[in-house]
């Protein structure tokens, strides 16, 4: 039985390798992932769970396999040059390469990075700049909207998340909460396809940690696409459609929340929600 045999694909990965060095992270993953869903990542430090999803926006340069992001090949071994540390030989490759290549060029890049929103753990939010600045930044110097449509749409989500009253604040004034609050709504300013969270809780207080699972619920409510990294097995367990447990670097084990959490099939999973739930 495949029930997302009628859905849209919106992202695949074939064979997607990454190594450190010598370290191998990612050791060849193959997967789909929906428009629309919620997806979940669990699994022990180290089992190469960030490396995958940051791998998906390009913030990691992937070592091997392919990416494909609505239809296009953002990602390609076979015609991706190999790691060259000199900028005119890398731009002269580029400019030698068919029309048919499918390396993405700057432009490109940043283009496919707009349409995959990223929230980390550690929030990223500017210091030196206001709330209102913060979310406005992107939208106008990225996607060419007005000052003044750029700070309506951004009060409009700070309103969505309890911030209305923190526009002119610096982020030094926030909480941690209120800056993953932030550090979300300047994500979402960006109006991606695809919304990537890196342990959006993990460097929280636990008494902030429900303030942002509560924007992320809501926002998963609004039919977003959402790929989540995260320790909240409970929360992941209510909001996904489906989860992958990685282990190896590899993906161990997917299913529904109630195939992974309460009927998990493998040795491994079984050992790692012993311990964690």
């Amino acid at each position: 039985m495949n029930n997302n045999e009628n859905k849209e694909v919106i992202i695949e990965v074939e064979n997607l390798k990454k190594d450190f060095g010598k370290l191998q992270v990612l050791k060849g993953i193959t997967t789909k992932i929906y428009k629309n869903e919620v997806l979940s990542i669990i699994g022990s430090s180290g089992s190469g769970k960030s490396t995958f999803i940051r791998c998906l926006n390009l913030l990691e340069q992937p070592t091997g396999g392919k990416i494909i992001f609505e239809g296009k090949t953002i990602y390609d071994e076979e015609n991706q040059e190999k790691v060259i540390k000199n900028k005119f030989i890398r731009k002269l490759i580029k400019f030698v390469k068919s029309k048919k290549d499918t390396q993405l060029d700057e432009k490109e890049l940043n283009d496919h990075r707009k349409k995959m929103g990223m929230v980390f753990q550690h929030f990223n939010v500017f210091p030196n700049m206001s709330v209102l600045d913060n979310i406005t930044l992107g939208p106008i110097t990225s996607k060419g909207v007005s000052k003044e449509e750029a700070e309506k749409e951004a009060l409009e989500l700070l309103e969505k998340v309890g911030l209305q009253d923190k526009a002119n604040e610096y982020p030094k004034k926030l909480s941690g909460g209120q800056k993953q609050r932030l550090a979300i709504v300047r994500a979402l300013a960006m109006k991606p396809d695809v919304v990537l969270f890196d342990e959006p809780t993990s460097a929280l207080d636990p008494e902030m940690v429900k303030e942002v699972l509560d924007v992320i619920r809501k926002l998963a409510n609004t039919g977003m696409t959402i790929i989540m990294v995260t320790h909240q097995m409970e929360f992941a367990k209510e909001i996904s459609d489906r989860v992958f447990f990685m282990d190896g670097g590899v993906i161990y084990e997917s299913g529904t929340p109630e195939e992974i959490f309460v009927h998990p099939k493998l040795p491994r999973t079984q050992e790692f929600l012993s311990k964690v739930l």
